[in-house]
């Protein structure tokens, strides 16, 4: 059966980068989750995922990098996330249009990158932050101020981290591609 499955040497590659993709995204989820939701001195927790969400679709591209923001942003779901549903709905459209945007009018350098990671972080926290507002039992406003914008600013910390580890994966298998 398997004298008829061959792959390239470029296919090989792809799988272990998109692998490599996959277990950094375990890897953070399991830190967000399991050791800053117990350990933290803040009083909110932060949310690294968008983070990495956008590191990998500002890298990868639109098309390569959405597809892998929904599956990543269902992932972050289905794993219990406060208001899960909505994160599904606003980082990958958020991960997509930085990715268009630091394509076609920024450049694909570190500070566009932290800058659209702040913008999609700062966004699903706010829409999280509106929905808790409206429902019971509803939090106060001024948490937002108090609470919200110092836990994006600790997951801002991570950035660095995650842009750095997202471009070492991203190069694998393209100069064997020419």
């Amino acid at each position: 059966m398997f004298k008829y499955f061959h792959l390239t040497k470029l296919q090989r590659l792809g799988i272990l980068k998109w692998s490599l993709y996959g277990l950094l995204t375990l890897l953070v989820l399991l830190l967000q989750t399991v050791v800053l939701s117990k350990h933290t001195g803040l009083a909110s927790k932060p949310a690294l995922l968008p983070g990495l969400i956008v590191c990998v679709c500002v890298r990868e591209g639109p098309e390569k990098g959405g597809a892998y923001s929904i599956l990543a942003a269902l992932l972050w779901c289905l794993s219990g996330a406060d208001f899960g549903n909505l994160s599904v709905a606003v980082v990958p459209v958020g991960a997509m249009l930085a990715a268009v945007l630091c394509r076609a009018v920024l450049t694909l350098r570190f500070f566009p990158t932290a800058l659209c990671c702040l913008a999609v972080t700062l966004l699903d926290a706010s829409v999280i932050f509106a929905f808790k507002l409206i429902l019971p039992p509803a939090v106060a406003l001024p948490n937002y101020w108090r609470v919200l914008l110092p836990a994006v600013a600790a997951a801002m910390v991570f950035v660095p981290i995650h842009y750095g580890l997202v471009k070492l994966i991203s190069r694998i298998g393209v100069h064997d591609a020419l």
